[in-house]
């Protein structure tokens, strides 16, 4: 060390430093029986004691004098002295009297200076062969007094005897601390035993002597985490007063204390890591997801451990409904993040403006609006956009190695209530999982929380997801549906498919009509609209890749019920819903078969069937037709366009051609070898497209059938003013055939 006092030093008790420095023990014996013992411990600039001047001497009779006196051995010097105690500085110098004599009066053994060094590595970096192996056995005593001691205390720690690990406490003296809080060969700190059992009065003792919250140096399990895993409520409460931190600390799995107490299910625990009264300065500033709302947090609550798992994924996860609730309840005051705010001035001033514009308004109104306060009443309005309570658990968080969220998993393992509890509170149950999303090709992954349900055929969770707007848009769940032949989920999941028509309206006449057929007449007040649907369906099941054989009828009555849900509040009459359908687009399915009741919907204008596998349209002959109480013929009073082609038709009944209302006719890339005679006599036909298929010649007028086998061509049998344009071409066996006018 440099020159211990320069003459500008000039500090209380630089005699004491002196006299020290000199050795002069008789000097500092009557400085300290004066004024001068309470600078006994007085720094220089350099923030050197008393004592470290004395230890610069070899046998320092001051050093005695001073430690007998109350020194402390232990205050380091300052930066500029390394930081070294007295014992650093004798033992790199050798001193071996004053080395004894330290340790005698309790100077640390593992006190490290600037550089991280102990005495014993001082000494034996400047070789005091003498100074290093007395170190040494020092150490070595003075480790195994304090594994005895920590040995008696941990023994007595697990036995749970309480006075005994109070006297071990006070057996041991200055290194207390260390021996407390002592974990040799990777074990667990004293505090944690005794938390892990649940001893909240030997936690108190422990930590009244000391006992800090650290964590195990391999599975960084805190003393607060296992209590939140067993669900230590009073142990949770005592170490978050001493040790609010260990709230954020995380273990090796990424876990918090959050997690443990999900893992564990402990209510309790988890409502009072939300809701205790942290310190203020602890508080971390989070951002909700629109990142328009901040608010203060004591640790993230949607931190994902290393499974990628958050809380609220966990307790979905293990069914625990009461988590679920408590998280989703939990809300904290947030504060709108404003870039731009304008001044409260600026905002009277375009208050102001917005009202002088408004001439319209007398000046009598104006005074009432102003008695009314309404400006007060406006910015009580801007205070609450400000400020509010918000949610800061993520509902829609992709969690887990699947990529999923919360109500993916609840979906799949059933928890239907806590499904219900996740959707009511705002869960998009449209969110594919992101592993379907990115493997498209892979049929065999779910990606929605709908496909989830009907691969568990989970009625009630199917119903709850349809309420909340779950949609089918790959239509992998229809198609499980349709694999199972399961005509439930057909019929729920083709609903969706269902949409008020903007452009058509409902044949109100003959719904009118069917007020008496259908046993409606008691009441004089009874309406269509109180009887039948009041809203227009469009019903779109185009081409979904399960490609359907078949349709039911119960299946469109599903359908219009699903826009018009008032109906079934009449169970008994369901099928009057049938009444609302006015477009129906089944194309590109593989239908090879339509029942008789799809050409019998009074407000149907569009009908499209093309590409599927038609062979013949529905008719009366057939059999499935023929039951007792069923209808008949076709009934399309209103339809406009029906599209057939891309089929196998082999020929079209007659009763097309009497459709009143029918404009446009697509039969082409059919077979069809011949049409209707009556097709000339369609009351409403503009357009006819027969293209594409076997026809050799066109039927004959049905007024000129007599003259028809000299005909040669299609002006021989029907005058030219009854086209407006017309294009006949032949083409092998195939006729193009269009625009009817």
């Amino acid at each position: 060390m440099e020159t211990f006092l320069t003459p500008e030093d000039d500090f209380p008790g630089r005699l004491l430093h002196q006299a020290a420095l000199w050795d002069n023990h008789e000097l500092l014996e009557d400085l300290l029986r004066g004024d001068e013992k309470e600078h006994i411990n007085s720094q220089d600039s350099w923030g050197r004691t008393p004592l470290h001047a004395a230890a610069l001497t070899d046998k320092s009779k001051c050093l005695g004098v001073l430690l007998t006196s109350g020194a402390d051995p232990d205050i380091p010097c300052g930066p500029k002295g390394e930081l070294r105690t007295a014992l650093h500085i004798s033992a790199e110098c050798g001193h071996m009297s004053n080395v004894k004599l330290l340790l005698q009066y309790g100077a640390k053994l593992t006190a490290k200076d600037k550089l991280g060094l102990t005495p014993l590595d001082l000494a034996e970096r400047s070789e005091q062969k003498e100074c290093v192996p007395f170190l040494q056995e020092a150490a070595n005593e003075k480790e195994n007094h304090k594994m005895q001691i920590y040995s008696s205390l941990r023994e007595a720690c697990l036995s749970k005897n309480l006075e005994k690990v109070k006297s071990l406490l006070d057996e041991a003296g200055a290194e207390i601390e260390m021996i407390i809080n002592y974990a040799p060969n990777g074990s667990n700190t004293l505090l944690f035993l005794c938390t892990e059992a649940n001893e909240k009065e030997l936690m108190t003792v422990l930590l009244d002597h000391g006992a800090d919250g650290r964590f195990h140096p391999v599975t960084k399990y805190s003393p607060l985490y296992i209590a939140c895993y067993n669900g230590y409520i009073d142990c949770v409460e005592i170490l978050l007063k001493r040790f609010p931190a260990l709230v954020r600390h995380w273990t090796v799995e990424k876990w918090l204390p959050i997690h443990a107490a999900c893992i564990g299910g402990h209510v309790n625990v988890l409502e009072l890591l939300l809701n205790f009264p942290y310190p203020q300065d602890f508080l971390v500033k989070y951002c909700d997801i629109s990142n328009e709302w901040e608010y203060l947090m004591p640790f993230d609550i949607n931190m994902k451990d290393a499974s990628g798992q958050t809380v609220l994924y966990l307790a979905s996860l293990l069914g625990n409904l009461k988590l679920v609730d408590t998280l989703l309840k939990f809300k904290v005051k947030a504060t709108r993040i404003r870039k731009n705010q304008k001044s409260s001035n600026e905002t009277e001033i375009d208050g102001n403006s917005e009202a002088s514009n408004k001439k319209r308004i007398s000046d009598g109104i104006q005074n009432i609006m102003h008695r009314l306060n309404l400006r007060s009443k406006f910015e009580g309005h801007r205070k609450q956009e400000i400020e509010k309570s918000i949610r800061p658990v993520l509902l829609d968080s992709y969690c887990s190695e699947a990529l999923e969220t919360a109500l993916h998993v609840a979906v799949r393992n059933k928890h239907r209530e806590i499904a219900l509890l996740l959707l009511n509170s705002g869960a998009d149950p449209n969110l594919s999982t992101l592993r379907a999303t990115r493997n498209k090709d892979d049929d065999s992954e779910t990606g929605s929380c709908l496909e989830e349900a009907c691969k568990n055929r989970d009625i009630t969770l199917i119903d709850c997801l349809l309420k909340y707007g779950a949609r089918d848009d790959s239509t992998r769940a229809l198609s499980l549906a349709v694999e199972n032949k399961d005509d439930i989920l057909m019929a729920k999941l083709l609903a969706i498919r269902a949409h008020a028509d903007p452009e058509y309206k409902l044949n109100k006449k003959v719904m009118a009509e069917q007020l008496p057929a259908r046993g409606f007449v008691a009441s004089a007040t009874l309406t269509y609209s109180s009887v039948f649907p009041n809203t227009p369906v469009m019903i779109n099941w185009h081409g979904p890749k399960c490609h359907m054989t078949e349709i039911k009828m119960n299946w469109l009555v599903e359908a219009a019920l699903h826009v018009n849900p008032k109906l079934k509040l009449n169970p008994k009459n369901l099928n009057v819903a049938l009444f609302a359908i006015t477009r129906l687009d089944l194309s590109n399915n593989a239908l090879t078969f339509l029942p008789i009741s799809v050409f019998q919907l009074p407000s149907l204008r569009y009908l499209n069937l093309s590409q599927n596998k038609l062979e013949k349209l529905p008719s009366d002959e057939d059999p499935v037709n023929r039951s007792p109480g069923k209808k008949t013929g076709y009934n399309l009073p209103v339809i406009e366009e029906l599209c057939c082609q891309n089929n196998r038709l082999e020929s079209i009944p007659d009763q097309i051609f009497n459709l009143p209302s029918l404009t446009v006719l697509d039969l082409s890339n059919n077979k069809l070898q011949k049409l209707p005679a009556n097709m000339w006599v369609a009351p409403q036909l503009k357009e006819l497209n027969v293209s594409l298929n076997l026809l050799q010649n066109l039927p004959a007028s049905t007024q000129t059938v007599e003259a028809s086998e000299e005909v040669k061509s299609l002006e021989d049998v029907i005058h030219c003013d009854v086209f407006e344009k017309k294009n006949v071409t032949n083409n092998g066996n195939t006729t193009y055939f269009k625009s009817l006018e």
